[in-house]
């Protein structure tokens, strides 16, 4: 056989590989660890270990065990598969990375491909693969995420942990108000309606501020009234404090 010949084949017996979408490559995997790396969007940063911060201009969030340098990127994932399921997932920002023969490493993939595909795990998997799942999706770069976190949110079949996890990171996305307000007549766990009091707080906008007042004055459950009382006051917006006297003065 010529190496022409050679070189067909080698191109032909490598793209289905090339082809086939991340999830078919991770679903290969019937036991094992499967790694894949992809790049952060700016002002995503970790110290290879667990610990992570971003700003986005809103707000900040960070999670810290300790002393670390904070490097940008990549995002890299850790998926633990058992008897063809998925059973694990662990996200790390930054650091030195590089598999050990008993693991599939999947490379440098698509941000956008993994992120989708990333969402998609938390609606079946929970607790801190769930959350694990939905943080790496968005701190993965140049995607708007808002569909699928929306969808997430809504989806009453999912756990609990992950559709509180998604609320939180479309609270942080560009999302507009007025279609986060409409998320709260999809909400009834006790937890979630909690959660948005906090996450539409953020955003200290009138939409916001109308939508937590709508919230004080009609939740069906005392405490979250008096959380939704409690966010409006640290606003100190003049509709929420005119609003909250108007209660005092009853």
């Amino acid at each position: 056989m010529t190496r022409a010949v050679l070189a067909v084949a080698g191109l032909l017996a490598t793209a289905p590989l090339a082809a086939q979408s991340l999830a078919a490559r991770v679903n290969a995997v019937h036991d094992g660890i499967v790694i894949m790396s992809f790049t952060a969007r700016p002002g995503v940063c970790g110290d290879g270990h667990g610990s992570t911060w971003t700003r986005n201009g809103r707000t900040s969030y960070s999670s810290d065990n300790g002393q670390w340098q904070c490097v940008g990127g990549p995002v890299r994932v850790t998926i633990g598969r058992a008897d063809n399921q998925t059973v694990s997932i662990r996200t790390t920002v930054g650091g030195q990375w590089q598999a050990s023969p008993s693991e599939t490493s999947l490379g440098t993939v698509s941000p956008a491909e993994a992120a989708r595909y990333l969402v998609e795990l938390a609606h079946a998997i929970g607790g801190s693969s769930g959350d694990a799942a939905i943080s790496a999706a968005a701190f993965a770069d140049g995607v708007d995420l808002s569909p699928e976190l929306s969808r997430l949110v809504r989806d009453e079949d999912a756990p609990l942990g992950s559709r509180r996890q998604a609320l939180f990171w479309l609270g942080q996305s560009d999302y507009s108000t007025t279609d986060l307000a409409k998320l709260y007549d999809d909400l009834k766990p006790y937890a979630l309606r909690e959660h948005f009091a906090f996450v539409i707080s953020q955003r200290r906008d009138d939409v916001a501020i109308d939508k937590l007042i709508d919230v004080a004055r009609h939740d069906p459950d005392h405490e979250i009234r008096k959380l939704a009382m409690f966010w409006l006051g640290q606003t100190k917006d003049p509709k929420a404090v005119k609003f909250l006297q108007d209660i005092l003065t009853r």
